[in-house]
């Protein structure tokens, strides 16, 4: 409810401060500090077109780093850009004139997001023949210039697409099952044959590794009982004659005990960690897909495992 009301409460406190700015009589100076109260409230479009009517009123070049300002927010980057660009050109000699070249260059190193959209969610994609962790619906993020999207689905259904983009550029991807391609699934029995030997090789090197670990805290278990008891009877020694020999060797073998103990519980620590955290990656490779381009002349070829 109170999210309900501050939207109102902004959208009236952006009405009333367009139609402040749309009257004539409004004073380059009164705008901008229109723009001022609309970029504090985080109204970052009506600031904006506040800040561009003092800017038409007084042609002030100062307002077009406030303009860039209200741009980047909105992840505008070519525009903020364009009018830190036009500030420059304005404004030869302005004092600030590295700090802007400086911040011109980091906006033009922004990368450019990929919305990836399918008719059905969770369908696997890959970015320049690369699979990526996310599945659709996603957000990616990539450098500036030509990327190949490739999202497939149900071992069959593949789009494809190629596309050029800009710094800070937002591009959005729908594929369906009309989605063109070039692409072609197939199922390589060599990679699978591959794949295949390397999980049984980590599979054989954890199990080893388990049994190793739990052996030694078995081990470990019966060294400290073994201590524990003869600890025990050592005291019963020590009350019936208590000399200094006897209560050192009683000292020494607790202190062994407690040690086997304690290598007891960090190995069964470990082996049941080792044991989990295999048992989970196994579980999400099988969840997820697992894609590999090989280039074929003018098309490609994927290959799916699951």
């Amino acid at each position: 409810m109170r999210r309900v009301a501050l939207a109102l409460l902004l959208l009236g406190i952006a009405e009333q401060a367009s139609a402040q700015v749309a009257n004539p009589s409004t004073t380059a100076d009164e705008a901008y500090q229109v723009g001022v109260r609309l970029f504090e409230a985080k109204l970052y479009e009506a600031a904006e077109s506040a800040w561009l009517r003092a800017y038409a009123l007084g042609q002030d070049p100062t307002l077009l780093v406030a303009i860039a300002d209200t741009r980047q927010r909105r992840g505008d980057e070519p525009g903020a850009v364009a009018m830190l660009d036009q500030y420059l050109v304005e404004r030869p000699d302005a004092p600030d004139r590295a700090s802007i070249e400086a911040r011109i260059a980091t906006l033009l190193q922004s990368p450019a997001v990929l919305v990836i959209r399918s008719e059905q969610a969770g369908h696997a994609i890959l970015l320049d023949g690369v699979p990526v962790e996310k599945k659709t619906p996603a957000e990616l993020e990539v450098e500036p210039g030509t990327h190949t999207v490739l999202v497939v689905g149900e071992g069959k259904q593949v789009g494809e697409k190629s596309l050029q983009v800009g710094y800070g550029e937002v591009r959005e991807l729908d594929f369906t099952p009309d989605t063109t391609s070039d692409v072609v699934i197939e199922q390589s029995e060599e990679v699978t044959l591959q794949a295949q030997l390397a999980i049984e090789k980590e599979d054989t090197t954890i199990r080893r590794a388990v049994i190793s670990t739990g052996s030694i805290s078995a081990a470990a278990l019966v060294t400290g009982t073994v201590l524990g008891f003869l600890a025990l009877q050592q005291e019963q020694n020590y009350r019936d004659d208590p000399t200094k020999e006897t209560a050192d060797k009683g000292e020494r073998l607790a202190l062994f005990a407690d040690i086997s103990f304690g290598l007891t519980v960090l190995s069964a620590v470990t082996s049941f960690t080792l044991f989990m955290t295999h048992k989970n990656k196994r579980r999400r490779e099988r969840e997820t897909a697992r894609l590999r381009i090989e280039t074929r002349g003018a098309g490609a070829s994927a290959t799916l495992k699951f």
